[in-house]
């Protein structure tokens, strides 16, 4: 109770950093203090730099297809990074069957294909920030 997580979401696309934003309200409860807190980065560069302060951030949601620093990079550098190594990371990408595979051999928790349902985005979170239904 009383917890607020902090959700960076990696994504050049507005419309869909939107999307995710709007899912990941649904994890709000007032009644049981939790709360999610939403930041974002169109990049991996700024990913990492936010990565870099504080607060902490609790969960990373990032594709794999961007600018500057690429989804792949990103997680390379986090699971390089001992104070960023148990950080969970949700890929979300419209990357194929070798996308996946690259994905999951870097490391990430979980790997959804677009498109992607609220749905599955909620349930995907819920247990990677370990908040109770």
């Amino acid at each position: 109770p009383g917890r607020a997580f902090r959700v960076l979401v990696v994504e050049d696309n507005p419309h869909v950093v939107e999307m995710y934003e709007y899912a990941l309200r649904k994890l709000r409860s007032p009644g049981t203090g939790v709360d999610v807190v939403v930041e974002y980065a169109t990049n991996g560069h700024d990913a990492i730099r936010r990565l870099g302060e504080t607060p902490p951030v609790d969960l990373v949601i990032a594709d794999l297809y961007m600018p500057v620093l690429d989804g792949f990079a990103l997680v390379e550098r986090m699971k390089a990074d001992s104070g960023l190594l148990k950080t969970p990371i949700l890929v979300i990408s419209a990357g194929g069957t070798d996308a996946r595979s690259r994905a999951l051999e870097l490391g990430v928790d979980v790997y959804l294909q677009k498109p992607v349902q609220f749905a599955d985005i909620i349930s995907t979170v819920r247990p990677l920030l370990r908040i109770r239904s």
